[in-house]
């Protein structure tokens, strides 16, 4: 009856009608009404809407959004809760325990959830932005108690993980950036957007992506990059710092990032080094020369990432054929940088090493020492913070011998080497005693256990490591071990300190030997074996024959039945 009459009412009455009734509207109702408004408008305007889109009823909708608030509600207050066991796992063996947890949902929370996704889906795909919102803001932000008061709350990514739910994440995650962005008005948008990318799965996604998902093309975009850009330059953070990079290329284009870099590079200094990979793909080297060295002048000297920005800018410098720029990267890198790698590059050909190797040395100071506190959200400004386990290294490639010898102190009984830096100090003292140019089986194996891996990928190197590179492939020798034999020439040891260090090692040794061999630590029988090798081989390059022969025949005899220690012996004395 009431459809008949409204069919015979005039325009202007309908219109009073609609206005009279916006009057008794609740605050949600009005709501409503409001994007129902915005949906004519966008009708009208023609936005990529298919004319064979069939809408979901008003009542479809509220008796949707009414069962899914009783699920979020019976879920939030533990009514809804998930089953666990836990067990103790040991197939990684004794000592290799784990802790796991099994959950079980046999209150179908995984069912209603699925059932949350596809609906909030529907509601983009049917330009209910807000009801999609709401439901993917509820979703993110879900904890599900579990039986156990012990157990952590299970998030949205923990259910996925365990196979709770069947959901793409990436998708969902687009998806409720785009409903966030189609709702909210357009300042607000970049803020509000923003706060989705402190959780793992948004961290990973490419805020371009976003634009690609719904039916409807993003509005206002413009003033959307506009504050994206701003809110990102001031908020710390690898991902944020990505994030602001595919912004400013995407939008302005690689000299804003340099610009951007420069101004923010308290914030954001790996900002240079997107500068520096965006002018790589054209091979203008001259350029990022220029950018390293700038950067070099803004940057904090006490932060790693400097010393990155120096060696990359080094690689050009090579290119170039610019050596003293170069040599003098290298340095920064190290002063940036303090490891033992960049170090020992100083080295690499003999006027760096008599250029800025010794100088190097003054730059180890105990200021530098303790533990680097780990921010995994941000190591874009990591410290220049030097363990105790690199420090006695350097101490020992910068001459401090005496000091290496101190911290390589033998723990009681000879065991317990894993929690100590004795293996490292008295592997150092092996290698620099050991007067052969190439190393033996055994002596590539101490070098292998304290030195750094090859380099894989050679389009990052200058001219000069690309030589020793290929050097050391040829030779059949490790780069670790190329540099130590270009380093030994500049710190020069008299025969008696050999003779003194070597006798030290030597006895440290054989007290391992006798606590590990004798005590059946048969794990341990490589290593004694390899330390063994290397004192016969290290004594006979000094000069003392039979060394090597000498050390097998006595532990043959101390140990005769003890076979899988005679089998390692073997191996690295090469004797029968």
């Amino acid at each position: 009856m009431e459809e008949k009459a409204l069919e015979t009412l005039s325009k202007s009455q309908l219109e009073w009608i609609i206005l009279e009734m916006h009057k008794m509207f609740s605050e949600k109702q009005k709501k409503k009404f409001a994007e129902l408004i915005r949906e004519c408008d966008r009708d009208e305007e023609g936005e990529n809407i298919s004319p064979l889109q069939v809408r979901m009823s008003q009542e479809l909708v509220d008796e949707k959004m009414s069962q899914i608030e009783l699920w979020k509600q019976q879920i939030g207050e533990g009514e809804l809760y998930l089953d666990t066991e836990e067990y103790e796992d040991y197939s990684g063996g004794y000592w290799d325990r784990e802790w796991i947890t099994d959950y079980y949902d046999n209150h179908g929370i995984g069912d209603k959830i699925m059932s949350m996704i596809r609906f909030a889906k529907d509601c983009v795909e049917d330009r209910r932005y807000q009801e999609a919102s709401d439901i993917y803001e509820w979703l993110w932000e879900m904890q599900v108690v579990t039986d156990n008061e012990y157990s952590e709350s299970i998030d949205l990514e923990m259910l996925e993980e365990n196979n709770l739910i069947h959901a793409d994440m990436k998708e969902l995650a687009l998806l409720t950036l785009y409903a966030d962005y189609q709702f909210l008005p357009p300042e607000k948008r970049a803020e509000d957007i923003y706060l989705y990318f402190s959780m793992s799965v948004f961290s990973k996604l490419h805020i371009e992506d976003m634009f690609r998902m719904g039916r409807e093309s993003l509005k206002d975009t413009e003033q959307f990059w506009k504050d994206w850009i701003e809110l990102l330059k001031n908020k710390n953070g690898d991902t944020e710092a990505r994030l602001l990079k595919e912004a400013v290329l995407q939008k302005r284009g690689i000299e804003e990032l340099t610009r951007i870099a420069d101004e923010n590079a308290a914030t954001h200094p790996s900002l240079y080094l997107s500068v520096m990979d965006e002018y790589e793909k054209g091979h203008m080297y001259e350029i990022i020369e220029n950018t390293g060295k700038r950067a070099l002048d803004i940057l904090d000297p006490c932060i790693k990432i400097r010393g990155e920005v120096a060696l990359r800018a080094a690689v050009s410098s090579s290119v170039l054929q610019h050596e003293e720029e170069m040599m003098r990267f290298c340095f920064e890198g190290f002063r940036s940088d303090s490891n033992v790698k960049n170090y020992l590059r100083l080295f690499g050909t003999e006027k760096m090493a008599e250029e800025y190797g010794i100088q190097a040395a003054t730059e180890l100071k105990g200021e530098n020492r303790g533990n680097q506190h780990c921010n995994y959200r941000s190591t874009e400004l990591a410290k220049n913070i030097i363990d105790d386990y690199e420090y006695y290294r350097l101490c020992f490639f910068t001459g401090r011998f005496s000091k290496v010898k101190e911290a390589s102190k033998n723990p009681k009984g000879s065991l317990g080497w894993s929690m100590s830096f004795v293996r490292c100090g008295i592997s150092l003292f092996l290698l620099y005693l050991y007067e052969k140019a190439l190393p033996s089986k055994a002596l590539s194996c101490v070098a292998a256990s304290i030195g750094f891996a090859d380099t894989k990928d050679e389009k990052t190197l200058m001219q000069f490591e690309k030589e020793i590179l290929e050097e050391s492939r040829r030779l059949k020798i490790s780069e670790f071990w190329n540099y130590v034999q270009r380093w030994k020439r500049y710190y020069p040891m008299k025969d008696r300190e050999k003779q003194a260090y070597l006798s030290w090692a030597e006895k440290i040794i054989y007290s391992r030997a006798d606590a590990i061999v004798g005590g059946q630590h048969r794990r341990q029988y490589d290593q004694v074996a390899v330390l063994l090798a290397a004192v016969g081989e290290v004594k006979e390059s000094m000069g003392i024959s039979g060394a090597r022969r000498e050390i097998f025949a006595e532990y043959k005899r101390k140990y005769p039945r003890h076979s899988s220690f005679q089998r390692e012996m073997k191996n690295y004395f090469n004797m029968s």
